[in-house]
């Protein structure tokens, strides 16, 4: 299994991205980052499997359930000792130094029914990052809080990709008042 962090650092006015296993880091630039979250995004919604089943919906209906059923973490085993849900937080970690980074100049993707695969290019490396649908649902997730963070108000984001997702949380929890009347003497 693996695993991708991003961090912002405004001195630099780019992305860390650090995949593990094997502690690759490389920089991404918010023109990389506007391609990945628009143009990437749109031929990914474009491999959303369910065309010409009935009442599967259409494209955009099909690829916003897709969406939310990833960010829900629905394909994921919860049994699973490995299984780590969706991490946030507000702390960097420290700068590393430059020769440990590589600066991320093109990119490749290949899209498929079941998968989602990124090279980065990087000087005269590529590293490539595959991952299933909902994975990399949860990649361009994580990818445009990351923009948006940054404060970098990138344009043509897909609406499913930018749709809150707060409201079906909220709608998970119990009533505050249920609570209340058990704490009352």
């Amino acid at each position: 299994m693996s695993s991708t962090s991003f961090s912002y650092f405004q001195s630099e006015d780019r992305l860390l991205v650090v995949v593990q296993p094997g502690d690759h880091k490389l920089w991404l630039t918010r023109r990389l980052t506007c391609s990945i979250l628009g143009d990437i995004a749109r031929l990914f919604a474009g491999q959303v499997p369910g065309d010409g089943i009935p009442g599967a919906g259409n494209e955009d209906e099909r690829i916003a359930l897709e969406h939310r059923m990833a960010m829900n973490e629905e394909d994921l085993d919860t049994n699973d000792p490995q299984h780590r849900p969706l991490q946030f937080s507000d702390s960097a970690p420290a700068r590393p130094g430059d020769s440990d980074i590589l600066l991320c100049t093109g990119l490749d993707a290949q899209l498929g029914r079941d998968y989602a695969s990124l090279s980065f290019v990087c000087g005269d490396k590529t590293l490539n990052l595959r991952q299933s649908r909902p994975g990399f649902h949860r990649f361009l997730r994580t990818l445009l809080l990351c923009a948006d963070k940054a404060e970098w108000q990138l344009p043509a984001i897909p609406a499913w990709l930018t749709q809150s997702l707060l409201g079906e949380l909220l709608a998970n929890l119990p009533p505050l008042d249920e609570n209340d009347e058990q704490d009352q003497p």
